[in-house]
């Protein structure tokens, strides 16, 4: 049936979609008002004072540095398009019911928003998401106690040459995370809560050490006032040296790192856990295989004390060496065991064959005397030999006859002399006694904490937080696809970190949409349409607003007046409201949406 009477004269038909639940919660956050607090309105344009000289009405004021971060946002939510395309996306939203009737598309130009990203940082970025997250804390009640920290590499295309007095992080080339040394980047670090929700983000210059990032993590969140002495701060391998270590001690903070293998206390503690065989160590953990037919998993361990060294910061920036006590968590993977062994045999079997060839060619040699064969096979032996493999060597005596001095068949009463030559002879064999010594190294790796393991604190925590790692590495993966991060095409410092504050802030919301419905499925023990519409109680926030796709607000203009009718409504759409905790009406009433929660 047609929406439209006899005497309709105008149909307008604008998305609603997800957006007014995501921009519910950033209400919830106060982004915009945090944000407009901050950054002072713009002031008034040519054509104000132009129309204040003549009388005349005032034209309706650019929309605030608030509603434009509110827009992009949502932008960067639903896949992200350049700032000069954000005109013809809102053009298909519903803008009214998002933001009143005083704003409207036309408003949301490229300069408007590229101004709107240079008063972000003018304000601050990371003050302004520091009041961020203290909203978080306190409207949610999201615990800090376990923090993960990484960094990544964030890719751009073009040109970036800005005066070297322009302040913000530059591209420049530096090691790149994604093996693309012929682009520009910027290194992007991040410290989450176990959840994944971020508490802080920093943008720095292309070629900034990780070893720094994480540093200045460290100092911002100690400037928080958190409680250090029940937060705990995992990384990975880069944070394992004496300034990081002395820096998480001096500021109070418990830690649980991946040592690196060029440590040479790696190999010791490994050389002292392996005095007992790893079958007879505690199990730290037990989970079935990733498919019916892979074995169950299992991970166990040994504790270790470790003496580490440090540097402790002061005040001339130098630092204090010393010591402190640190225990060792060596675990054994049978995943990682398995994997590791099955790398080995493949890079065995490599070498294998490299020998096999040298020795081919070592064969074909021939030498004088039977010593000179020996001493070849002994010098081959002790420059080619290969962990795993034994060579056995001999030695093969030919009798040759020399090439003739001229053409044709000899004379029969010319007997041509002989000559004895020498040969070395390698024979190559597995070594199982060295194979199976090295077969026990696979699937190890050390873990160093300042925790005291104890039985309120058992090392299957420890391994259990530090494999929870993956909530960082899951919000790179969202923030570096081809939807959200390309193409950045702003060659402003400036606006390139704001960028990356807007990036963070979407994040969160994205997280934090999915940690709130997750825990009210989990509840409630009702469950929603999942990918392929399977009944799931840990939907993601993708797949939650795909059950919001062709939602619309269907506005009818006639001769009567105005009349609007919510489309594509469906059951589930209800039931998603009352378990976020957000009114019925909301789509149906605007200023439920516009009005702060």
């Amino acid at each position: 049936m047609s929406l439209l009477p006899d005497e309709a004269e105008e149909v307008s038909v604008r998305r609603l979609d997800f957006l007014p639940i995501a921009l519910s919660f950033l209400r919830k956050l106060r982004v915009a008002e945090i944000i407009d607090t901050a950054v002072p309105p713009p002031k008034p344009g040519p054509q104000s004072t132009l129309a204040q000289v003549l009388g005349l009405p005032l034209p309706p004021p650019p929309p605030s540095v608030g509603t434009c971060v509110e827009a992009m946002i949502l932008n960067v939510l639903e896949g992200r398009v350049a700032l000069c395309q954000m005109e013809d996306w809102l053009r298909g939203l519903a803008v009214d019911s998002l933001w009143g009737a005083e704003i409207n598309p036309e408003q949301f130009t490229d300069d408007r928003l590229a101004s709107a990203l240079d008063a972000l940082f003018k304000a601050g970025t990371e003050t302004l998401y520091t009041e961020i997250v203290t909203q978080l804390l306190r409207v949610y009640a999201v615990e800090c106690n376990r923090l993960h920290f990484d960094t990544t590499s964030l890719m751009t295309y073009g040109a970036h040459a800005v005066p070297e007095n322009a302040a913000g992080p530059r591209a420049v080339y530096g090691y790149s995370k994604d093996h693309r040394p012929d682009l520009l980047q910027w290194i992007f670090g991040l410290t989450v809560q176990h959840e994944g929700l971020p508490i802080l983000s920093t943008l720095q210059d292309g070629n900034t050490a990780d070893s720094l990032v994480q540093r200045s993590h460290l100092e911002l969140l100690a400037a928080r006032r958190m409680d250090p002495s029940n937060t705990t701060f995992i990384m990975d391998s880069k944070g394992c040296n004496a300034e990081s270590l002395g820096l998480l001690r001096s500021v109070g903070f418990h830690l649980t790192t991946l040592m690196p293998q060029t440590f040479a206390q790696r190999q010791a503690l490994i050389d002292q856990a392996l005095q007992q065989p790893p079958e007879t160590w505690m199990e730290l953990a037990r989970r079935p295989g990733e498919t019916n037919e892979d074995p169950e998993r299992v991970w166990r361990g040994r504790v270790l004390p470790c003496v580490m060294d440090l540097r402790w910061p002061d005040s001339d920036g130098e630092g204090t060496a010393c010591q402190a006590q640190f225990r060792a968590l060596v675990v054994h993977s049978s995943e990682l065991s398995m994997a590791h062994e099955q790398a080995a045999c493949e890079r065995l079997d490599r070498k294998r064959q490299q020998l096999n060839r040298a020795i081919s060619r070592l064969h074909k040699i021939e030498y004088a005397c039977e010593a000179d064969a020996q001493a070849a096979a002994a010098r081959f032996i002790q420059e080619a030999s290969v962990p795993g493999l034994q060579m056995h060597a001999s030695v093969a005596t030919e009798t040759i006859a020399p090439s003739q001095p001229r053409r044709g068949r000899p004379r029969k009463d010319q007997q041509p002399p002989l000559r004895t030559v020498y040969r070395a002879r390698l024979a190559v064999q597995d070594d199982l006694e060295a194979q199976q010594v090295e077969s026990q190294r696979q699937g190890l790796f050390v873990l160093l904490t300042s925790r005291i393991v104890e039985d309120h604190y058992p090392a299957s925590r420890i391994l259990a937080e530090y494999q929870g790692q993956e909530v960082v590495e899951a919000g790179f993966r969202w923030i570096k696809s081809p939807g959200q991060v390309a193409p950045i095409l702003l060659h402003t410092p400036a606006r390139i970190e704001a960028l990356g504050f807007l990036f963070t802030v979407t994040l969160l919301l994205y997280r934090l949409l999915q940690r709130e419905i997750r825990r009210a499925l989990s509840a409630s023990e009702q469950t929603v349409p999942g990918p392929n519409r399977v009944p799931t109680r840990r939907p993601t926030t993708r797949s939650l607003m795909r059950l919001f796709h062709e939602v619309y607000l269907v506005r009818i203009q006639t001769d009567l007046g105005s009349r609007t009718r919510l489309v594509g409504w469906k059951p589930i759409h209800d039931q998603v409201l009352a378990l976020l905790r957000l009114p019925p009406d909301l789509y149906r009433n605007p200023e439920k949406i516009r009005t702060p929660p």
